[in-house]
């Protein structure tokens, strides 16, 4: 398979693009931002990687500096992989997530020092000392995964309620408060505090106050019923082989990690993100700040869980960083403003190669200070 292909496949991604980078030609496709030592990088990771496609960008202040698409979107129509190629992008919906509580504490709506309790009826007396900030920041005691399963396979159906229920029902893993746990029970419940707070759904809150604001008007949340132009068709790699990856549940609340998009509307994410016109720019100072510090190796001065990010500080340059499960990756170094996004439709499994390789080896390329294989703050 050849996994690079065209950057640009549609009028629409050139026209997008091109508002981005001042002074280019809208006529002369040779000055469309773009690094081929990003692209080596790329297409070598993605043959030992498995990967079947991925759209990449580089930005620097918002601005993209890099733009590239590899691969295809769908091995068995082969229909390549655009800018407009729509992906689950999983667990990057936590950042996005986090930032919304953020702003409703900034608009007195929320305290970070609210208890769940106050907003979920009929709590389990364990949740009881549980704050909102400390479901942003993993420190809850909560588990990660809640939803119920029957010998260990996902329903194709969850309600808001069953999944509710669910969480109850799940025992706590530490004292709130005690230690780190990644969870997606908590950034869910984060979701039931923002319906409560806003009395929307999660999904209407985030279209209105941020997607459709910002133009993003492929991005939405889950919902295996929509008819999506231009969906990737996600992968596993398996005992040596590439497979569908048969993600076919319907979650009603999908605050930890539902977010649908396309590197085009991402792109109009992070531009945003670097120069913040829309959205509280003190909410979003907020989500890089470290609430739970790791211990620290020699590479870096600290490291630890902000609000929807991984932090790290190095030589006093915030860099934050996540991954998703689906196969994506995001890394911003809001100190020097450079940014990459990398979106796969493989999905990460512990025999495969972690996409957040990609994006450190893309920012490498455009900046030799960051490792190849990003800090690695614990040694």
């Amino acid at each position: 398979m050849t996994f690079r292909v065209a950057i640009w496949h549609a009028a629409f991604a050139f026209t997008f693009f091109i508002t981005l980078v001042d002074g280019v030609d809208a006529k002369d496709i040779s000055q469309l931002p773009h690094i081929e030592r990003v692209d080596t990088r790329i297409n070598t990771l993605m043959e030992e990687g498995h990967f079947p496609g991925a759209a990449i960008t580089v930005m620097r202040a918002g601005q993209p500096v890099h733009i590239s698409t590899h691969g295809m979107a769908n091995l068995s129509h082969e229909i390549p992989v655009t800018t407009q190629t729509v992906f689950e992008i999983a667990s990057l919906t936590k950042q996005m997530t986090a930032l919304a509580v953020m702003t409703l504490v900034e608009e007195e709506r929320l305290s970070l020092d609210d208890r769940l309790v106050e907003w979920i009826e009929d709590a389990p007396p364990a949740w009881n000392t549980i704050t909102v900030d400390q479901l942003l920041s993993h420190t809850a005691g909560l588990a990660h995964r809640f939803e119920r399963t029957v010998h260990d396979v996902l329903l194709l159906e969850y309600s808001r309620d069953d999944m509710l229920t669910s969480a109850k029902n799940t025992p706590m893993v530490a004292e709130p408060g005690t230690d780190w746990n990644y969870s997606d029970q908590g950034y869910f419940l984060l979701g039931i505090i923002i319906e409560e707070v806003t009395e929307q759904s999660y999904a209407n809150y985030m279209q209105e106050s941020f997607f459709r604001p910002l133009g993003m008007e492929q991005t939405h949340l889950l919902d295996q019923r929509k008819i999506v132009p231009h969906l990737a068709q996600g992968y596993a790699w398996n005992n040596g082989e590439l497979k569908r990856n048969r993600r076919v549940w319907q979650f009603s609340l999908t605050s930890h990690f539902g977010v649908m998009s396309s590197l085009e509307d991402l792109s109009r994410w992070e531009a945003e993100l670097s120069n913040p016109k829309h959205i509280n720019r003190n909410a979003l100072e907020a989500t890089w700040q470290i609430q739970r510090s790791f211990d620290t190796g020699r590479q870096c001065d600290t490291w630890g869980y902000a609000r929807g990010w991984q932090a790290q500080i190095v030589n006093g340059r915030r860099i934050l960083n996540h991954g998703g499960y689906s196969g994506t990756a995001y890394i911003r170094d809001v100190d020097t403003g450079l940014s990459v996004i990398v979106l796969t439709n493989r999905e990460d499994t512990p025999n495969a190669m972690n996409p957040l390789s990609l994006a450190w080896q893309a920012a490498n390329a455009v900046d030799s200070s960051i490792p190849r294989g990003g800090y690695k703050c614990w040694e």
